[in-house]
C-alpha cells in the first residue's frame, strides 16, 4: 500500500486541504514533507495519516479521503475510501469487501516514529537480539562470527557516517554493548543522542526488515549533526527501495531537503490560518542551505532580524549616496565588528561604494 493523495475537509488547520504525493501520476516510495514549526507536519503524519488508517476513523465533524495504490494487484490501480467521525463510507459492496478483506489486514503495516529520542530502547534491543539469535541458531554461526557480521551490517548501513563506536556483543543479561576508544562496555542508553537517534529508528527499521509498509518519521534530524542529516535520507531511500516501503518524513531541516530530489518534496505553508501545499520547485538536490531556506522554506532572511535590518539600512544609505555620512560609517563599523569585515554582504556594499566613487570621478 502506498499513499497517493489525501483530501482533508475539516480538521484543525486543514480546511479543504489536498496533498498529492505522486510524481507524473506514479506512486512514490520516499517523500519529505517540509515546513516551519506549526505548519501542520506532525498533525498530518500522526493524527491524520497514522490514526486514520489504523483506527479506521477520524475525529468528530471531520473527514479524510485517502487515495492509495494496492500492493496486492499487479496493476497500478487506485482505490479511494472515506473516513469520517462515524465510519468508513465505501462506495460499493465490492469496495467494502476489498477494504475488509485486503486493506485492513495490511494496515498493521503502518509505523509512526515521533520526533526526538525514543525513551524506550527495548524495541531496538529486541531487534538486535533477534538478528544475532537468527545468525547463531538458524544459520549456525558462532557468537564471535555473529558479532562480526553485526558490525559489518552497521558499517554497510551507516557508510559515510563515520561512527566512532563498534558493536561488541550481548552480555548474560541480554544487554547490547558497544565499544569505542575510551570504553569497552557502552550500553545503548549511554551512546550519544545522535547515535541513539540512528539506532532506535534507522537501524531498528532496517534489521527488522519491515516490508510493504508505510513508515512515518517525524523530524529525523533530531540530535543529528548536519552531515548526518544529509546522509540519513539516502539510508531511508535505500530502506524504501529494498523492502518496498513508502517512507514519509516530516522535517524543517534544510540539510535533509537539500539531499532529496525536488519531486519528492512537499512544503506546507501556513497563511492566514490556512494550510496549502507547494510542490513545484526549480531545484533542491545538492542546493546550498541558504538557497533551500529562501526558495523552498521561503524564509524572510538568513540572519537574525536585527542584523538583517541594519544591513538593509546600510544598503539603502549606499544606494542613496549617503556613504560619506557619519551615520553610515558608524553603522558600517558596528556591523564589521559584529559579523566580520569579510562578510559577503559588507563586501558587496564596499564594492558598490567603490563603483559609485569611480563613476563620480568620471563625470
Amino acid at each position: 500500500m502506498k499513499l497517493r493523495k489525501i483530501h482533508i475537509e475539516n480538521y484543525k488547520l486543514f480546511q479543504n486541504f489536498d496533498i498529492d504525493l505522486t510524481h507524473n501520476g506514479k506512486s512514490q516510495n520516499f517523500i519529505v514533507i517540509a515546513g516551519i514549526n506549526g505548519s501542520g507536519k506532525t498533525t498530518l503524519l500522526k493524527e491524520i495519516i497514522c490514526h486514520s488508517l489504523i483506527n479506521k476513523s477520524i475525529y468528530q465533524n471531520s473527514s479524510v479521503e485517502i487515495e492509495y495504490k494496492d500492493n496486492h494487484n499487479d496493476k497500478d490501480n487506485d482505490h479511494v475510501f472515506m473516513m469520517d467521525s462515524q465510519s468508513l463510507q465505501p462506495n460499493s459492496l465490492e469496495q467494502k469487501k476489498f477494504l475488509d478483506n485486503v486493506l485492513f489486514p495490511s494496515l498493521n503495516n503502518i509505523f509512526y516514529y515521533k520526533a526526538g529520542l525514543q525513551l524506550d530502547k527495548q524495541p531496538v534491543k529486541d531487534v538486535i537480539i533477534k538478528y544475532i539469535d537468527t545468525l547463531i541458531y538458524e544459520k549456525d554461526k558462532k557468537s564471535s562470527e555473529a558479532y562480526i557480521m553485526a558490525q559489518e551490517v552497521l558499517n554497510a548501513i551507516f557508510n559515510g557516517f563515520d561512527l566512532q563506536i563498534q558493536f561488541k556483543g550481548i552480555d548474560r543479561n541480554k544487554e547490547i554493548l558497544f565499544k569505542n576508544s575510551k570504553s569497552d562496555n557502552i550500553k545503548i542508553e549511554e551512546l550519544s543522542n545522535g547515535e541513539q537517534e540512528l539506532f532506535t529508528k534507522a537501524l531498528s527499521i532496517y534489521l527488522a526488515e519491515i516490508k510493504d509498509s508505510i513508515i512515518l518519521i517525524d523530524e529525523p534530524e533530531s540530535s543529528l549533526h548536519p552531515t548526518w542529516q544529509n546522509r540519513i535520507t539516502q539510508l531511508y531511500q535505500h530502506i524504501a527501495d529494498k523492502y518496498n516501503n513508502q517512507i514519509i518524513l516530516s522535517t524543517h531541516s534544510p540539510h535533509i531537503v537539500s539531499a532529496v530530489h525536488k519531486e519528492q518534496i512537499r512544503v506546507l505553508i501556513k497563511e492566514n490560518n490556512h494550510l496549502s501545499v507547494i510542490s513545484n520547485f526549480n531545484r533542491s538536490y545538492g542546493a546550498k542551505v541558504d538557497q533551500i531556506l529562501l526558495e523552498i522554506f521561503r524564509t524572510n532572511g538568513l540572519r537574525i532580524p536585527e542584523i538583517e535590518n541594519k544591513l538593509l539600512q546600510l544598503r539603502e544609505m549606499t544606494f542613496s549616496n549617503q556613504y560619506n555620512t557619519h551615520e553610515f560609517n558608524t553603522l558600517k563599523e558596528e556591523l564589521e565588528n559584529t559579523i566580520g569585515f569579510d562578510d559577503n554582504d559588507l563586501a558587496l556594499i564596499r564594492l558598490e561604494i567603490a563603483k559609485r566613487k569611480k563613476n563620480e570621478k568620471n563625470q
